[in-house]
């Protein structure tokens, strides 16, 4: 046991950096909880293993394989919301009627840096695409002046997007509503079956897509660029949103 306590200071000294630099995001706390799942089987298998040393077998092999499965399962959502987004990256803006930029928050009536990332990656193909409509889609939450999609509306006016371009839907407050919402307002304004282009976070991407297709929304997404350790933190916390909506789906 003796050779191994370094290892345990220096781990946890590891986790309580991060924690300094970082606070308690969820990517830390899914490094830390990864951290102490394994050091307990290490402990456990050492410091018991004269005493229970045939149960402890068991269980070690049923721990090391329950968690097998889920780091598999992590590298194949991981891989494939990578892969997704860089599928995005080739959107070819004239083949869409229409598109929606899901909303992300202001303070008071100022657009976070995430939704901007979302209007400037909206901006680029609709500038490129002088007769394409834009949906701006979210509603007023806590600490906000305003309707997200007002203040998104404003911000694309500012940055040549034409007022009549611009369709509102101010009354979403989760990305389900932004998209049931915006295809119930097209289909009031005769699009009956469009081919959207959604607009999100670049880690919001996948999820965003697997909701518009439960609505039957023919879509693809375009994802606006995060800040490496916003893209690492919610990369992350995208994993069990996305196994949440299959088990949903499957349930």
């Amino acid at each position: 046991m003796k050779h191994l306590k370094p290892i345990y200071i220096f781990l946890i000294l590891i986790i309580g950096l991060l924690l300094i630099l970082f606070g308690r995001t969820f990517g830390v706390l899914f490094i830390a909880a990864n951290l102490v799942f394994i050091l307990t089987i290490v402990f456990l298998k050492n410091r018991y293993r004269a005493t229970f040393k045939k149960r402890l077998n068991y269980a070690s092999k049923f721990l090391i394989a329950v968690y097998s499965l889920f780091l598999l399962s992590f590298i194949a959502v991981e891989g494939f919301i990578f892969y997704e987004l860089e599928k995005s990256k080739d959107v070819d803006g004239a083949e869409f009627d229409v598109m929606i930029i899901l909303g992300a928050g202001l303070k008071g009536d100022i657009p976070s840096k995430t939704l901007i990332s979302r209007l400037e990656a909206g901006k680029a193909i609709l500038l490129d695409n002088k007769e394409l409509p834009v949906v701006v889609s979210g509603g007023q939450g806590e600490g906000e002046s305003i309707p997200e999609a007002e203040a998104m509306g404003i911000y694309l006016m500012k940055h040549g997007i034409s007022e009549e371009r611009i369709i509102y839907e101010d009354t979403s407050t989760t990305t389900y509503e932004n998209l049931r919402n915006s295809k119930n307002i097209l289909l009031q304004k005769g699009l009956k079956d469009p081919n959207v282009l959604i607009v999100t976070s670049d880690y919001h991407v996948v999820r965003a897509k697997m909701l518009a297709d439960e609505l039957h929304l023919h879509n693809k997404g375009l994802g606006g660029n995060s800040p490496f350790f916003v893209k690492v933190n919610y990369f992350i916390r995208e994993y069990f949103a996305i196994v949440k909506t299959v088990v949903e789906r499957v349930l």
